[in-house]
């Protein structure tokens, strides 16, 4: 583990990030790092914008996880926006990297729209399903709408095996949507654990 400040990094993700790094012959892992830190930031600036206070980041190879103080909670709403905050930063900068010339504009929009658009999922695990789970605690109080999420997650990793299958019959083997899978279902079974609390 590695620590500076109020910031951690796991042997896990610095492992991972070096593997991708080594990897890496197309420039595409530093584009994709750029994209994942505007995302936190968004996530950052709209917690302090909306009263909040960030106590600590934790990033792990499955993400990252921001502590909020609990001497100054967002309310519902502000809840809400800090949780699609960074899923709209990514899709922002991919409308403006359209913008650019060149294939690397075009390619770091294209890393943002899929980083956006897949954290907008609604899985508890990804900002999308901690925004509906906000919006639907009022509703179906806490509990329930844990439980609804822990089934929208199980449909969409059965939906993933399933793409894969139907890949794999068509003669196509795709190993990133069983990843995706496990890691929806690894996410659905830490339960309340969120990012942003």
């Amino acid at each position: 583990m590695l620590r500076w400040k109020r910031v951690e990094i796991s042997g896990g993700a610095l492992l991972l990030g070096a593997v991708l790094f080594y990897l890496d012959d197309q420039g595409l892992f530093l584009l994709s790092m750029l994209a994942c830190i505007a995302h936190e930031l968004g996530h950052y600036l709209a917690i302090l914008a909306l009263g909040g206070e960030v106590t600590g980041l934790r990033i792990t190879c499955v993400g990252a996880e921001m502590r909020l103080s609990s001497r100054r909670p967002l309310n519902w709403f502000g809840q809400v926006l800090a949780a699609l905050s960074g899923p709209l930063v990514n899709l922002g900068l991919g409308f403006a990297a359209l913008r650019i010339w060149g294939e690397t504009g075009w390619c770091f929009a294209g890393i943002n729209f899929a980083l956006g658009a897949f954290n907008l999922l609604p899985a508890g695990c990804l900002d999308g399903g901690r925004a509906l789970g906000f919006l639907l605690t009022p509703l179906l109080g806490e509990e329930g709408a844990l439980r609804f999420l822990k089934v929208l997650a199980w449909a969409l990793a059965a939906g993933l095996l399933a793409g894969t299958a139907i890949l794999a019959w068509q003669g196509s083997l795709n190993l990133t949507l069983p990843l995706l899978s496990g890691w929806l279902l690894t996410g659905n079974f830490q339960g309340k654990k969120a990012c942003i609390q």
